[in-house]
């Protein structure tokens, strides 16, 4: 944060938390919620106090006019230029590379509060979006930069910042092999699986496997770098980080590049973010559709099961279960360990046969489908929930927000912060729950469209 060009610095940690907080809040903070917040084991008058402490300290290091505080309000002024807000004005108008330019390093990077776990909880969170905002943009600069060495240096910096990221790795394989140096591409396939194995237990995915395999007998990649890629991508990225309807209008537009035979990829995905925003009778429609429009089978198989949980959402459980049996029928007869493992995970929805769960997720981490572990693992906590076994599903719970924030995934981040919450108040564990709770309704409120909470994506629990 700058003010009048110039770094604004605090003496007290507590008062850079709180200077970071009301920077990047937009709107003005009630002075008991800050109390409570910062202090949360001080007692109200005690918590009071040291606010007006440190709020005095805030006014001395920004200057007159830094700080605004009306009433039992306190807002940052308008004449201090904040480096987040900047980072994200420049994305606004697409100069992405000034943008990736102004981003020098995770937000806070090192600064935690051991008395405020609320803050911490909100400073990771912003760190994340933050990072997937940034690799976001380095991956759009890396497929459509022209000067090679440029868009290769992208690709590399997206690794940097999210070197779990798996497209990141398969970008930088890509324009190494292009440029002729297909022992450094192999390389970092290597480093990528290596990375998987260490950190999460499981193997890359196969997208990125048949990647190295095209490099071993150097074939001629596919160009990645069309609109209609770009488009879906984005989309991807926009589904991640829970802005829905600029996710849907990238998916659309990318299925009206398409050919018929070849939409049903991203028809699924756009009907995947319909359910995600609860809107039942278009996501039906599109899985429909993506079932219609393939020849795959594994494809078919997996937007069958996803469809059959669209109709268990509206109600009509018979036609559901007919559809996730229909699913796993197709997915035995494509040998796909994906669309089988959709399968049974749908069908432990449906059925409440914990079984299915269990085989689910022994499938995601034979593959190493980190989006199928989550489903899988926190189907499965809500099974153990139902039966009493509270730690086990605690134990499983933890494990999907892990994994889920590792994938970026604001939305499945948020279901589990509130699942975690039943869970540990069902404990006793109030403190925590309300903790994870909090954590919860702020992403909640976040996701939907034009930052408006949809209700629906409040109740999917499982999925």
């Amino acid at each position: 944060m700058e003010r009048e060009g110039h770094a604004v610095e605090m003496d007290t940690r507590k008062a850079t938390a709180l200077l970071a907080y009301l920077s990047l809040g937009g709107k003005a903070q009630a002075r008991d919620r800050l109390a409570a917040m910062f202090w949360p084991k001080a007692g109200t008058e005690r918590a009071r106090g040291a606010l007006r402490r440190t709020l005095s300290t805030l006014r001395a290091g920004l200057g007159v006019g830094g700080l605004r505080t009306e009433g039992q309000s306190v807002a940052i002024g308008d004449d201090v230029e904040v480096d987040v807000a900047r980072f994200r004005q420049l994305l606004g108008a697409d100069r992405l590379e000034d943008a990736v330019a102004a981003y020098g390093g995770d937000f806070l990077a090192g600064f935690t509060l051991s008395d405020s776990p609320e803050f911490d909880d909100w400073q990771a969170e912003q760190t994340d979006a933050l990072r997937g905002e940034l690799t976001a943009a380095l991956e759009r600069l890396a497929s459509r930069s022209s000067e090679p060495s440029a868009a290769l240096a992208y690709a590399r910096r997206w690794v940097h910042a999210d070197p779990l990221a798996e497209p990141a790795h398969r970008a930088v394989m890509r324009l190494l092999f292009r440029a002729g140096d297909r022992a450094a591409a192999l390389r970092q396939f290597r480093e990528c699986a290596t990375l998987l194995d260490r950190e999460l237990g499981v193997r890359p995915m196969a997208e990125t496997t048949a990647l190295r395999d095209a490099i071993e007998r150097g074939d001629e990649l596919e160009e990645r770098s069309t609109p209609r890629v770009l488009d879906e991508s984005v989309g991807d990225l926009y589904r991640l980080h829970g802005d829905y309807t600029k996710a849907a209008a990238s998916y659309e537009t990318a299925i009206a590049a398409l050919p018929v035979h070849a939409r049903a990829p991203v028809e699924h995905k756009l009907a995947d973010v319909h359910h995600r925003r609860g809107r039942w009778d278009d996501a039906e429609r599109l899985y429909e559709a993506a079932v219609r429009d393939t020849e795959d089978p594994a494809l078919r198989a997996r937007a069958t099961a996803d469809w059959s949980l669209a109709v268990h959402r509206r109600g009509i459980t018979d036609r559901a279960v007919r559809l996730a049996t229909r699913a796993l029928a197709l997915a035995q007869g494509a040998h796909d360990d994906r669309a089988l493992a959709q399968a049974h995970n749908i069908l432990g929805i449906l059925t409440g046969d914990r079984s299915h769960h269990e085989r689910a997720l022994r499938l995601a981490e034979r593959i190493g489908d980190p989006e199928m572990r989550v489903a899988a693992l926190n189907n499965l906590a809500v099974a153990c929930a139902r039966a009493g076994e509270f730690r086990r599903a605690i134990t499983l719970t933890e494990d999907a927000l892990a994994a889920a924030r590792l994938i970026g995934d604001r939305h499945r981040v948020a279901a589990l912060h509130n699942n975690l919450a039943d869970l540990l108040r069902a404990a006793g564990r109030t403190e925590d729950a309300m903790r994870q709770l909090k954590r919860a309704v702020t992403l909640f409120a976040e996701i939907g469209d034009e930052g408006t909470a949809e209700p629906e994506v409040w109740k999917l629990a499982q999925w």
